[in-house]
């Protein structure tokens, strides 16, 4: 995951200016010696702050290793740890972190869009390659048969999803759910339910109609016994 947030231009360099003066130097340009000793209710204050190894940029730091980075954490809650990868905070299926590592707010991604129309939202591209129409492979599946570009956006890395996640406890997969969003219905689908729709109203017409016969045999039937009993 850090290989693909470092290729990605997010953006979020402003962000990181925003930080405080200690998170500043979670990214020394050498691995910092372990911290000093603090006693237990100090230590959850600090927990936001352990160095991370030396990387590129403050986007790539990661101090808990989740997979989030620690400055789109504090986007999304506030604290370099305290983002659970489950916010949506526009409840439209995206993750807040992957709206913010995407575009660069927990509120500015479609989950629909996809301009180069493949099945690969923008936002995914944005983050898989670094642009909405860049090329990626990310549409073959991993290991669990998932789409890999909705595994990054699921868990973080290609091979995380195993299509048994669901989120938002509905009962549908998020694989599922962040694929309709994005893939048209496919054509054989849309005619197959005409065809059902027409064998339905098929049917209904040819019960009506045998009724309507059975109706009248019925009708003539009785007036033959009446016409008979008469005689």
């Amino acid at each position: 995951m850090l290989g693909v947030v470092a290729s990605v231009t997010l953006g979020l360099a402003p962000l990181a200016m925003g930080v405080s003066a200690d998170a500043a130097t979670a990214v020394p340009t050498t691995l910092a010696a372990a911290p000093a000793p603090v006693s237990s209710s100090a230590a959850a204050d600090t927990r936001s702050y352990v160095p991370c190894p030396a990387q590129g940029e403050v986007s790539s730091c990661d101090s808990d290793g989740d997979t989030i980075p620690d400055v789109v954490e504090r986007v999304v809650c506030g604290t370099a740890t305290c983002a659970t990868g489950r916010e949506d905070r526009d409840e439209d299926g995206i993750a807040d972190w992957v709206e913010v590592m995407a575009c660069g707010t927990t509120t500015c991604a479609s989950p629909t869009k996809d301009s180069v129309r493949d099945g690969i939202p923008d936002y995914a591209r944005q983050i898989v390659c670094g642009s909405a129409t860049c090329w990626t492979d990310n549409r073959d599946v991993n290991s669990h048969g998932v789409p890999k570009w909705a595994s990054v956006v699921i868990c973080g890395t290609t091979g995380c999803a195993t299509g048994h996640e669901d989120y938002d406890g509905d009962g549908v997969s998020d694989a599922i759910v962040l694929a309709s969003c994005v893939s048209a219905r496919n054509p054989l689908a849309s005619t197959g339910s005409m065809i059902a729709i027409g064998v339905i109203l098929a049917l209904a017409a040819a019960l009506i109609g045998t009724g309507i016969v059975l109706s009248r045999r019925r009708g003539l039937y009785s007036a033959a016994l009446e016409q008979g009993a008469a005689v």
